[in-house]
């Protein structure tokens, strides 16, 4: 087969639909999945059933096969009260007999603007290691998991419990959302409505009305349970904890993706626990622009706020935001931020893929800035520590991609 005759489409839900599954299933067949498994998620919950965008995926042919795929699940992320649109990129695949010949290059090259055109500001995606950076993403947040030792969780009781078997419900959506707003990172539910893992657990309580208080999903391993994803009351989950670990003789609980700002965290971090953080210049979570200008157009009224409550407050003028591939400006007035198409100012923040970085708030604003080569000039960086604070995000497991 030719490269050169790689064409790349959007897939068709009802043409392409199982031999997309069956090229992921063999590719991440080779990566710990059980292929029939991969096939019967696909098709119960992670592609039909969730917020698969067909319409911004691509999948690249040869002589008509299918050979390379790139996913894109759609959902909103909050960048503190504000939310852009993100396509999170998974199932990423190569046949396997057509590796290291440039086809999934090819095949990203085309997807980015695939993606851009279907009205996405940013992405975010969960790459391998040494790779992704190559296309503009950066990485978007360190990997982060608090584990808890059993003896550490509280005895007191914890509430009634009742078995469920998925987050994917309104009321659940509702609570989730509820108790994560202004967490930067997090997505805004739902994502997905089905359940497209078979190995969860869930618990729920409720008020004394029956209005949903609280849910727990927990995903089982050898020696210890990891709690995959939670809302409601921190010291109630951690009650439901407790029991959970005493009932079933767990050494410990651990509590991966937490948000750092989230009521959980900040309530195990005044008790005993560790925090086990791993970064990676290239791989996990990476983020890239898509439309600098968009971006900024859906974060002015959270830019907004976060400059009149700051020292910067009575700052007026023209700020250029420049990245890699577009700039624009941010004027600043007594009316708030308004964003507008690129012009030349003393004021300027110009950098390459970090400046997604500055967006979401990864790390504090200057270390990203010295970190990505971010220069600044005239006012910037008092406006940069004003605008773009570190944010700290995550994304919980249940919204991975």
């Amino acid at each position: 087969m030719d490269r050169d005759r790689l064409v790349l489409i959007r897939p068709d839900p009802r043409r392409h639909a199982e031999e997309v599954f069956d090229l992921t299933g063999k590719v991440f067949g080779q990566n710990g999945h059980n292929y029939w498994d991969w096939l019967a998620a696909c098709r119960g919950g992670y592609f039909h059933g969730s917020g698969y965008d067909w319409a911004a995926s691509t999948i690249g042919l040869l002589d008509g096969r299918i050979v390379t795929h790139w996913g894109v699940w759609g959902y909103r992320m909050r960048v503190g009260r504000a939310a852009v649109a993100t396509a999170g990129v998974g199932a990423v695949a190569t046949d396997g007999t057509l590796r290291r010949r440039g086809l999934m290059a090819r095949t990203i090259a085309g997807a980015l603007p695939a993606m851009h055109r279907a009205g996405y500001d940013m992405t975010v995606l969960f790459g391998r290691p040494d790779f992704y950076h190559r296309f503009g993403y950066v990485r978007a947040w360190p990997g982060r998991a608090y584990i808890v030792a059993a003896g550490a969780l509280p005895n007191e009781p914890a509430p009634p419990l009742r078995r469920f078997a998925a987050p994917g419900g309104a009321e659940f959506a509702r609570l989730y959302n509820r108790r994560s707003a202004g967490l930067t990172g997090t997505a805004i539910r739902p994502t997905y409505v089905r359940n497209r893992h078979k190995d969860l657990r869930g618990l729920c309580w409720r008020d004394a009305g029956g209005r949903l208080a609280g849910f727990v999903l927990l995903r089982p391993s050898p020696g210890k349970m990891e709690l995959f994803d939670s809302a409601g009351d921190a010291e109630c989950i951690l009650r439901v904890l407790g029991r959970v670990a005493r009932r079933e003789k767990l050494r410990e609980i651990s509590l991966p993706n937490l948000h750092h700002d989230s009521d959980l965290a900040r309530l195990l971090r005044r008790g005993d626990c560790r925090l086990e953080l791993s970064y990676h210049r290239s791989g996990g979570p990476m983020v890239r622009t898509l439309d600098l200008r968009r971006t900024l157009e859906r974060l002015s009224g959270e830019l907004t706020r976060r400059l009149r409550a700051s020292p910067a407050s009575g700052w007026r003028g023209t700020l250029l935001i420049a990245d890699a591939d577009e700039r624009a400006c941010l004027h600043v007035g007594s009316g708030g931020v308004r964003v507008g198409p690129g012009a030349p100012s003393r004021h300027a923040v110009r950098g390459g893929s970090a400046v997604a970085q500055l967006l979401i708030g990864t790390d504090e604003p200057g270390e990203t800035c010295q970190a990505g080569r971010i220069r600044l000039s005239g006012d910037a960086p008092r406006l940069v520590a004003a605008l773009f604070p570190a944010c700290r995000p995550a994304l919980a497991a249940w919204d991975c991609f």
